[in-house]
């Protein structure tokens, strides 16, 4: 019962874990693509070859047959011409057996009937047949009314056919066609009959020199395909290896990368990829090396983008933990000075009000960062941006009144006293937004008697376009330093220690509040700033330039 309990902890961990990280079990190599394609290309190759062979055995047949067909039509004409004779005419003696001493005692023992019909030479038999142009394996029957006369021509010599082989070929068709047939004791014949009258007339010749011919054609078509097929699967497997092995090479550039901990790990490697040499699309392998490495790029880019978005969450939550921890320990320490009655009261409640505005300030900021980002659309009403200008240089004024305001307005219809080409669709409290933050960073980050130029201009559109709106902050202050430039939009960024005269007063959300408000419009930020030494003695300055589309009216 004791070892119960981490069995069924080993089964849960076992059914928690992916499936795709189970081991496999690993493939034979009879289901290897190498040896699949080996074994398709030899199958191939064999039937193609098995093909031939019985291609060229059927032609072969056919050619011989149809050669033994001409023979036999031949030999069955001149035996139409010749069988009276042959039946009238006597036979002539057989040739003397040379060497032979006595033949009255050959003779008795050729006739022998111990010997028998495929042993025994005759004197009988077609005359045809021992007449010249005859050939070893040459077979004619003659049958004139009930007098039947047949042999075949055996080791130079005639013999009788018996009873049996002539009731086999009398038995045949005559059609004057060939015909196969297997004549017991004298062996397989291609034979063609006729009939005339009452005379029937076969003639045949023997099938085997054809079929040792046949069967030698097949025995060496039969070893050389083999050694065609033997050979192609070795060459053949040898070839796919040898083409399969770029595919290696990209499956151990996935499986590379496919071992590291990318979840674990707080920076992102650069991966390895496949080689270029391999990775060039146009053939299959090719494809799937560029392919991966497609992708290769793609996952390295999302998991580098991940890991940049993480580390600025990590900044923003650590910010904004700092911005709203000072704040709050104020109000803290005031407080308990308060319960103490250690401080004067006035002076604790004002510094608590002063703080709690601050860090309400600060929250609503997040807060509209965070509908920003969650893409929460902002109002679409014609605004006009000039009255918004001029409320903004006039709160300027009250806020910072050692600094020089102006304003850069286009010229105003006097019968309307507006301008119809500085109207946006917007949110007004965002655009208001807008040039105070604006405003504020030109004033926190300058020295006192900086000139700001807070101005409004139109940019003209085409017939199908209505134009855009340029609301700009301009100073002619230190400028922003270069390390701050590609970063002067980001959250908590804040230019302190190279623009700021008092060092505090700024979150560092401003101009990312401004940023995110241009973009939800249809807009965007652009700045133009030059330190001092940058450019011509004397210049230098920053301008901030929103550009909206204008509205159409």
């Amino acid at each position: 019962m004791t070892a119960s309990a981490p069995q069924a902890s080993n089964t849960e961990s076992q059914a928690s874990a992916p499936k795709h990280s189970a081991p496999q079990t690993k493939r034979k190599r009879s289901r290897l693509l190498t040896v699949r394609l080996s074994r398709f290309l030899a199958a191939a190759v064999a039937i193609a070859l098995v093909t031939m062979l019985a291609a060229s055995a059927f032609a072969m047949r056919s050619w011989m047959t149809s050669k033994l067909d001409s023979s036999l039509e031949s030999m069955l004409s001149r035996l139409e011409k010749n069988a009276e004779l042959t039946l009238e005419q006597p036979l002539p003696p057989p040739p003397p057996h040379h060497g032979d001493d006595d033949d009255d005692t050959q003779a008795p023992a050729s006739n022998s009937p111990s010997a028998g019909p495929t042993a025994t030479p005759t004197d009988k038999g077609p005359r045809g047949l021992r007449g010249p142009g005859s050939s070893d394996g040459q077979l004619q029957l003659i049958k004139h009314d009930d007098e039947v006369v047949s042999g075949v021509v055996k080791q130079f010599d005639v013999v009788e056919l018996d009873s049996e082989a002539q009731q086999q070929l009398l038995s045949l068709r005559c059609d004057s066609h060939g015909h196969d047939i297997n004549l017991k004791n004298y062996g397989a014949f291609r034979v063609m009959c006729t009939q005339k009258d009452s005379q029937t007339l076969i003639v045949g010749l023997s099938l085997a020199a054809n079929n040792s011919t046949f069967f030698a054609l097949i025995a060496v078509e039969g070893v050389i395909a083999l050694v065609v097929i033997l050979g192609a699967t070795f060459i053949g497997r040898k070839w796919i290896r040898r083409e399969m092995l770029p595919l290696g090479e990209v499956a151990a550039t996935a499986r590379n990368i496919g071992s590291q901990d990318l979840i674990a790990a707080p920076t992102v490697d650069t991966f390895d990829r496949v080689d270029s040499s391999i990775a060039q699309p146009g053939d299959e392998v090719g494809d799937v090396g560029f392919a991966l490495n497609t992708m290769i790029d793609n996952v390295e880019t999302a998991l580098q983008a991940r890991a940049e978005s993480e580390q600025r969450l990590r900044q923003f939550v650590a910010d904004a933990s700092h911005e709203l921890r000072t704040p709050l320990a104020s109000i803290q320490g005031y407080t308990q000075l308060l319960q103490r009655g250690a401080t004067d009261q006035e002076l604790a409640l004002s510094r608590i009000a002063s703080e709690s505005a601050r860090m309400s300030g600060l929250v609503e900021d997040l807060l509209l960062l965070a509908r920003l980002d969650a893409g929460r659309e902002l109002a679409s009403d014609p605004v006009d941006v000039i009255p918004l200008a001029i409320d903004a240089v006039s709160d300027a004024h009250a806020a910072g009144p050692d600094h020089q305001w102006s304003l850069d307005l286009p010229e105003i219809d006097d019968e309307v006293d507006s301008c119809t080409s500085c109207t946006v669709l917007g949110d007004e409290s965002a655009l208001r937004q807008v040039f105070a933050n604006l405003v504020n960073n030109a004033r926190i980050h300058t020295p006192a008697g900086t000139h700001v130029k807070v101005g409004v201009q139109t940019i003209a559109g085409t017939a199908s376009t209505p134009g855009f709106v340029r609301l700009s902050v301009a100073d002619d202050g230190p400028g922003i330093a270069p390390e701050l430039r590609a970063t002067v939009f980001d959250r908590f960024v804040r230019g302190d220690t190279s623009r700021s005269r008092q060092g505090k007063g700024s979150s560092g959300l401003g101009l990312s509040i401004v940023s995110s408000i241009a973009e939800a419009l249809g807009g965007r930020v652009d700045v133009d700033t030059l330190c001092e030494g940058e450019g011509a003695p004397g210049e230098h300055g920053t301008t901030f330039s929103v550009i909206l589309p204008a509205a159409k009216l």
